[in-house]
């Protein structure tokens, strides 16, 4: 099955991909790339980032047998993967999601990797490095419109990790939650979305309506060994409208 590029891309596991007329383009790796469809995602050498080796048939067949509601939510968006995102870029990233909404998130990338970004060419940059991102200062980012959120950026680009690879999934939240700026919520897109921790489950306010409503009294391993995977069906089915909190 094809990737579904909308669902995967413009349902706030990144922000960087920009869509007109069906076709996705993004900095990744230092280039500009255009994609319109899995032919392409192989082509531009993108198959990792877009997980295309992951077992999503199995995995969707096994969620949608657990219940009418996870079957109805599967089939919203039957071709979305989990991406394989840059640690570091994701980090900040969902930094920058507190209390904010996709647009805003996305407006807020664009400006980190404008001001401090390597250009690209054609009026694209790449999103900046730690090394980048350590010379701004709190008073350019609050003046750049990032809010309380520029302490968390300072701290980051100052003392910022790469989790080890195999570190046990609890041990690596635990190690996020240290860390400046980064609760609860923040961590496991971190898991999910930067180091494919399959066994997260992000909850943000809708995530926990729609668990109140469909599945009260159970979390995210209700889902296992797909939670992260079963956390986007239901957000793009509540966000398609197939979900109703």
């Amino acid at each position: 099955m094809d990737v579904d590029l909308k669902a995967t891309l413009c349902g706030g596991q990144c922000f960087s991909w920009k869509e007109k007329d069906g076709v996705y383009t993004a900095v990744m790796d230092g280039r500009l790339v255009s994609i319109r469809n899995t032919d392409d995602i192989r082509r531009e050498g993108l198959s990792r980032y877009f997980d295309l080796d992951y077992p999503y048939g199995e995995a969707r067949a096994y969620l949608a047998s657990l219940s009418s509601v996870m079957k109805q939510a599967v089939s919203y968006a039957p071709g979305l993967h989990i991406l394989n995102q840059d640690e570091w870029c994701a980090t900040i990233s969902f930094i920058l999601s507190q209390n904010n909404n996709i647009k805003r998130i996305t407006s807020l990338y664009d400006t980190l990797c404008r001001t401090y970004g390597t250009s690209v060419g054609d009026g694209s940059y790449a999103f900046p490095t730690q090394e980048q991102l350590s010379h701004a200062t709190e008073a350019e980012l609050r003046e750049l419109h990032f809010g309380y959120r520029s302490v968390y950026l300072v701290s980051a680009a100052e003392e910022w990790k790469p989790i080890p690879r195999d570190l046990p999934t609890e041990e690596a939240r635990k190690e996020l939650l240290r860390r400046k700026g980064i609760g609860p919520k923040v961590a496991d897109c971190i898991l999910l979305f930067g180091l494919h921790r399959m066994d997260t489950f992000p909850m943000d306010t809708w995530m926990k309506k729609v668990m109140s409503r469909f599945f009260p009294g159970k979390d995210g391993s209700l889902f296992a060994p797909y939670e992260g995977l079963a956390q986007q069906y239901l957000f793009q089915a509540m966000r398609e409208g197939g979900l109703s909190c």
